[in-house]
C-alpha cells in the first residue's frame, strides 16, 4: 500500500499533526485489493464515504485525482507486517504532491518535512516533474512550486536569524 497526505507526514514523524483520513494512491498500490477492502469494512474504516464524513476513513484516490509522483527507488517504509508493507514517496515526491492545493496546512507539512529531512527546492522540482502529466502541466502546480521556491528561501532566513 502506498500512502501520502498527511498520514505519511504523520508517520514520517510530523508532531501535532492530525487527519481523519488516510490517503492511499490506489494505483500506485499492489496485492489483493479486494482482501483489503473486506478487512477496512471489517474494522469500520469506511473507504471513500461520502465527503461530509467526519471520522476516521480511508481515501482511495483513482489516477484521475493522483497528483503523486510514482514510486521510486527512494521509497520509504512506513510500517512492514506479516501480509501488508505500507510505503511512501521519496520526501521530495511528497513535497511535490502539496502542490496542487499548497494551502496553510500543507504549507505547514511541507516546512517541518523540508527542514526535519533536508528536502532542497531543486529535490522538489525534480519530483515535480514526475507528477502524471495532467499535474505537471497543471498552473496551480506551477505556480505554488515557485511559492514554495520563495517560501523555502524565507524559511532558511528566518531559521538562520534565530
Amino acid at each position: 500500500m502506498v500512502l501520502y497526505g498527511a498520514g505519511a507526514f504523520m508517520l514520517l514523524g510530523e508532531e501535532g499533526r492530525t487527519s481523519l483520513d488516510l490517503d492511499v494512491a490506489g494505483p500506485y498500490c499492489q496485492g489483493d485489493v479486494t482482501a483489503l477492502r473486506r478487512a477496512c469494512e471489517k474494522a469500520g474504516l469506511p473507504i471513500n464515504p461520502p465527503p461530509e464524513t467526519l471520522h476516521e476513513h480511508i481515501e482511495w484516490v483513482g489516477i484521475e485525482r493522483l497528483c503523486l509522483p510514482p514510486p521510486g527507488p527512494d521509497d520509504v517504509v512506513l510500517w512492514r507486517g506479516q501480509r501488508l508493507t505500507v510505503r511512501t514517496v521519496a520526501p521530495a515526491a511528497l513535497v511535490a504532491s502539496k502542490l496542487i492545493r499548497y494551502d496553510e496546512t500543507d504549507q505547514a507539512d511541507v516546512r517541518s518535512l523540508c527542514f526535519r529531512l533536508r528536502i532542497s527546492w531543486d529535490d522538489v522540482r525534480a519530483a515535480a516533474e514526475r507528477l502524471p502529466m495532467t499535474f505537471r502541466r497543471d498552473p496551480l502546480v506551477r505556480e505554488n512550486l515557485e511559492n514554495l521556491q520563495r517560501d523555502m528561501q524565507l524559511w532558511e532566513d528566518v531559521h538562520d536569524r534565530t
